[in-house]
């Protein structure tokens, strides 16, 4: 059974993390991979308020609250899920060491 949220909140820490990626990919890759991307994770973003198999993160397992992620090409999504929403709390690369994963 879908748990559809009713909206899906950035945070202002995943919102600078999504602006830092596609900075970087415009000066190294093109402005229309850059476009591609951003549309892509902010597509997927969307589509966790209707998604009802939320995976945890495991490396933020030892963490009193309970985080989730989702994977979207080389980036990770990290969010929490409560009752009505569903907050984007950052946005990185799947090779950031795991410690750098709890600055959330």
């Amino acid at each position: 059974m879908v748990m559809k949220k009713e909206r899906v909140i950035f945070s202002l820490k995943a919102k600078a993390s999504l602006c830092d990626i596609i900075v970087y990919l415009k000066d190294h890759a093109s402005p229309s991979i850059a476009e591609h991307v951003r549309k892509g994770i902010i597509e997927k973003c969307k589509s966790l308020k209707d998604f009802s198999g939320y995976a945890k993160e495991r490396y933020l397992e030892d963490l009193p609250e309970e985080y989730h992620s989702a994977c979207k090409w080389d980036y990770l999504i990290i969010y929490k899920v409560s009752n009505k929403e569903i907050r984007i709390l950052n946005i990185i690369h799947v090779h950031t060491h795991p410690q750098k994963r709890k600055n959330i």
